[in-house]
């Protein structure tokens, strides 16, 4: 094991998980699609910290990491977007925060690092800063009682917020799941139909895809 994951689900609705992890060893992580943006802190082997914005993802990004690194991440719902950005970032893209008095600045606006236990106060803050918004149409997309829309309003609303697709996000959620339940060692092709695969072997591909890994070497996934 060269990293030490944790992590937790949240009461806030505008949250998806927060994760704190620990770099044993010098190695390369593979970041998966999980259909949310994330607030990154990462602490070097000698303490100094950086704090930066990373998009929505539809492919693993590979991120190298030294011996004695440390990170916590705020993982955000897909319906949440920062006010001002005029661009969604996507994929490997990131925006490097300024950090400075025990802080970080973001469009201005002075907030304390994140931690592994103050995502939600951190979150509030940034609401009443007004740096976070929620599209409520894409918040409701996948709820029993999604709102009443057109079909090419939903899609157009999930590009504009999330900067991906709402098939591609679809696509992330259900191999999120296929991960979770092959993992507890459920039978591949009772999964595969439960999730509406045509086949083993389309699921097999989306996971490839998606992951980075094959069902049979799940271990390095963590982000589901």
């Amino acid at each position: 094991m060269t990293q030490r994951h944790m992590h937790r689900s949240s009461p806030h609705p505008w949250i998806d998980r927060v994760w704190q992890t620990v770099c044993l060893e010098d190695g390369i992580y593979r970041s998966t699609p999980d259909g949310s943006w994330d607030l990154i802190l990462s602490v070097s082997p000698d303490g100094r910290p950086t704090v930066f914005l990373s998009g929505q993802a539809t492919e693993p990004v590979d991120v190298p990491y030294l011996a004695g690194e440390h990170s916590v991440v705020i993982s955000f719902a897909a319906h949440v977007h920062l006010t001002k950005d005029e661009e969604i970032r996507t994929g490997a893209a990131i925006r490097l925060l300024p950090v400075e008095s025990g802080g970080f600045l973001l469009d201005g606006v002075e907030l304390p690092l994140p931690t592994f236990g103050n995502a939600e106060q951190l979150t509030e803050r940034m609401v009443k800063a007004n740096l976070l918004q929620s599209d409520d149409l894409v918040a409701k997309a996948f709820t029993p009682k999604p709102k009443a829309a057109s079909r090419r309003s939903v899609q157009q609303h999930f590009k504009k917020t999330t900067g991906i697709t709402q098939k591609d996000f679809q696509l992330i959620r259900r191999a999120q799941e296929a991960v979770r339940r092959l993992k507890r060692g459920e039978n591949s092709a009772a999964v595969a139909a439960d999730l509406g695969y045509s086949d083993q072997p389309h699921m097999i591909k989306s996971i490839k895809k998606i992951m980075g890994h094959l069902p049979s070497n799940l271990d390095p996934v963590h982000k589901i």
